[in-house]
């Protein structure tokens, strides 16, 4: 019965293994979402529990830190791995059992330590995982989704991954302004985490191929860890000069990120400490952005499928920095759900232009290592610039600094017109 459903409503097939492995993914994605729209209360979670501008800052890039020193020995090792399948899986799990740990921080009476500095640490701890799972996630959409399909899929995943987010913030927002504190929040944590478990069965589901190995060299003595980072940096190097569409990619990206990076830990320092929003608004405005974000995608997608990615993408990443500008300009939280919702709006675009872009870009049988080596770089300009927005802004306060910062953006992002990349 489910089975003629599917086809006759949206041609899948379920006796065909792409066909199932589409399925699932679109359908995992509505469970995740449930977890993810309680994450995006993390930073005000830790903040009513006492955290600091300081920890924000550390909650922002600290865990890029971690991506740095896991992306590229992570790749190494998904690499030599027939069934890379399991490891992806239980690191998706590990991250998502620590909510439970996090929500259990208000029950924590140690001595001396700040409540919301402890829940920042737990956070970032459990990113580690996550960015183990990123490092063979990536990788295994290529191999799971035939390119005709991919854009049809990502953008069912993100339109569902929107639309769910979109509800469950807003329940969420109403949901810890009405209940006391930290109650509100524990139970919303446990609730992501027990919808996230459905999640994982579907991804289970997925018919992963077997990754055929390359004949293993003779075993070399252990080398010290100096010469194994030189030798790590030595091969980012050379896969830098030997695919010069992976180096332009890899450092327009930062040119465009590196304003995008400093302003990230602003915002709900902006939000809460400077205009006073509370759970509610926050909840409101990430309703309105995953809102818009689905809008967006059903918008982009015939846009790109007509005009090509890379026009596209060179055309709409240019504008992402006008957000932060216009949120320092506009100190009022009901203009800002605007900027929000137009945010939402663009996004998409860049999303999957630059995500198919990257795929296509790199060399087909060694995606985890150059996705690990790409999300290294990427992740160590993502780990620095959070700390230095936040000390910047301390300096000239935080509407100046989004002010600039969104600046720094857009000059960054015309590097995809001066430096353009070239997709076959």
């Amino acid at each position: 019965m489910i089975k003629k459903l599917l086809y006759r409503s949206l041609r899948i097939n379920l006796d065909l293994t792409d066909d199932r492995n589409a399925f699932y993914l679109v359908v995992e994605i509505f469970f995740a979402a449930v977890l993810g729209a309680a994450s995006t209360f993390n930073g005000a979670y830790a903040l009513r529990l006492g955290a600091s501008n300081e920890d924000i800052g550390l909650l922002s890039s600290l865990p890029a830190l971690l991506a740095v020193l896991i992306s590229i020995p992570a790749g190494r090792f998904l690499q030599t791995r027939v069934r890379r399948k399991p490891w992806i899986v239980y690191s998706l799990l590990m991250h998502r059992t620590g909510f439970l740990l996090v929500a259990l921080v208000p029950l924590l009476k140690l001595a001396g330590l700040n409540q919301g500095s402890v829940a920042v640490a737990l956070l970032i701890a459990i990113s580690a995982p996550a960015h183990f799972f990123n490092v063979g996630w990536i990788p295994m959409l290529a191999d799971v989704i035939s390119e005709d399909r991919r854009s049809a899929v990502f953008t069912g995943r993100n339109v569902f991954a929107n639309l769910v987010t979109s509800v469950m913030v807003m329940v969420f927002g109403q949901w810890l302004d009405r209940v006391a504190f930290p109650i509100n929040y524990q139970v919303m944590y446990a609730f992501g985490f027990c919808a996230s478990l459905l999640s994982q069965f579907f991804i289970m589901k997925i018919a992963v191929p077997d990754k055929p190995l390359e004949p293993a060299a003779p075993r070399a003595p252990a080398e010290p860890l100096l010469k194994r980072l030189r030798a790590q940096w030595m091969a980012f190097i050379t896969a830098l000069r030997e695919q010069p569409n992976f180096q332009r990619m890899t450092t327009n990206t930062v040119l465009h990120g590196l304003g995008l990076w400093l302003v990230a830990p602003l915002y709900i320092l902006y939000y809460v400490r400077q205009l006073d929003a509370s759970d509610a608004w926050l909840g409101l405005q990430g309703t309105v952005m995953t809102a818009a974000t689905i809008v967006g995608w059903m918008i982009w997608r015939p846009i790109i499928a007509r005009a090509g990615e890379l026009p596209i993408l060179k055309l709409i990443i240019v504008t992402l920095g006008l957000i932060p500008v216009l949120i320092g300009l506009l100190p009022n939280l009901t203009l800002i759900v605007f900027v929000v919702a137009l945010n939402g709006l663009l996004s998409p675009a860049v999303n999957l232009t630059h995500f198919n872009t990257l795929l296509k870009i790199i060399p087909p049988a060694e995606r985890p290592v150059y996705t690990g080596m790409y999300m290294t770089i990427v992740n160590l300009f993502a780990f620095i610039c959070p700390l230095l927005g936040v000390w910047i802004a301390g300096m000239v306060g935080l509407a100046p600094a989004m002010i600039a910062f969104g600046l720094l953006s857009i000059l960054g992002s015309t590097s995809f017109w001066w430096r353009p990349i070239k997709v076959n």
